[in-house]
């Protein structure tokens, strides 16, 4: 999947709440990064509420720790996106 596709499928799934596979990966990855080095509190807080996986609600990937620097709630939502620390 590009790049480009895969950020809409991480947003679409965001919106829509994605099928039953998506949402148990997703919680699964959230876990993941709640302990991560590079998961770190934006500004995004308040527009992207993350109520089903409020573990990683209002964090990024931290481009200055080695992360990619996306939005978690879309980035464990999407398919085919992979942590750039290998950890899923």
């Amino acid at each position: 999947m590009s790049k480009a596709k895969d950020i809409i499928n991480g947003w679409s799934n965001y919106f829509t709440g994605g099928d039953q596979t998506t949402k148990e990966e997703a919680k699964r990855r959230a876990e993941i990064c709640a302990t991560c080095p590079a998961s770190k509190y934006g500004l995004h807080t308040a527009l992207l509420p993350d109520f089903t996986l409020s573990e990683i609600q209002g964090m990024y990937c931290s481009k200055e720790e080695g992360g990619c620097g996306c939005p978690l709630s879309p980035a464990v939502r999407s398919a085919e996106h992979q942590c750039p620390k290998n950890r899923w």
